[in-house]
């Protein structure tokens, strides 16, 4: 997963897909599907219209369950693990991102074994480390030794995350196979509901499937009745 560093404070759907286009699409051409939250930028009439005049497909992520986006959520815990053990100024970590940034899409990883760098351009990239100049400016030799100690930091932090990413995700994995037609049980812990959480069944329906919506995602369409208050596009985690 290759990631790309963007800082957009206040910013709208229109502003969004500008973004999009010239960080992503200028890169790499047009992704054949986005996988997002249900952010009202994505959302949005123009978000939507806009990729489907691209021929571009939106997958959301499920109600009450981030987690459908998982790659992007490890991604930014990642990320934030690597500001917090490799700023040595907290106050300028934005100056230390474009480093950081880098040393991420330079590891290998773990399902690939290789990094994001070398199977997007097929090469590796020259690093800090390759090049040697005589008698620098000691300013200019403290700058570039600082961001070298942050990247070969960020670069061991991540090998060792990815090494236990892995490992815990396989120990929990439990993958969930269902088909048009079948008759599931619905977790009731996001259901609204007259009875008090303690007091309430675990879990209600049955309901019938009626569809798979993203394979991508494993989230599926099923049949409820105007009682219950939720979505009706949930992960395979939510059913039963």
């Amino acid at each position: 997963r290759w990631r790309i560093r963007t800082l957009p404070y206040h910013i709208t759907a229109e502003d969004t897909a500008k973004l999009f286009i010239s960080t992503v699409v200028r890169l790499h051409g047009l992704p054949s599907a986005i996988i997002s939250d249900r952010d009202p930028k994505f959302t949005s009439k123009f978000w939507q219209e806009t990729w489907a005049q691209y021929g571009t497909r939106l997958q959301f992520s499920s109600a009450y369950h981030p987690q459908t986006d998982g790659q992007t959520e490890r991604t930014n815990q990642t990320m934030e693990q690597l500001i917090r053990t490799n700023c040595p100024d907290p106050a300028r970590w934005e100056d230390f991102l474009p480093m950081l940034e880098f040393s991420y899409n330079n590891a290998p990883s773990a399902t690939t074994t290789h990094s994001p760098f070398f199977l997007n351009y097929g090469m590796d990239p020259t690093v800090p480390t390759t090049t040697n100049i005589d008698n620098p400016v000691p300013r200019s030799q403290q700058f570039v030794t600082t961001l070298q100690a942050a990247r070969d930091k960020a670069i061991e932090f991540i090998r060792k995350s990815n090494s236990t990413a892995r490992r815990y995700t396989d120990l929990h994995r439990r993958d969930i196979t269902m088909t048009a037609g079948q008759l599931v049980l619905l977790d009731t812990k996001n259901l609204r509901l007259p009875l008090p959480s303690k007091l309430r069944p675990r879990f209600c329906g049955p309901f019938r499937l009626i569809k798979m919506v993203t394979p991508v995602t494993g989230s599926y369409y099923f049949r409820t009745s105007g009682a219950f208050t939720t979505h009706s596009t949930l992960p395979g985690s939510s059913p039963s």
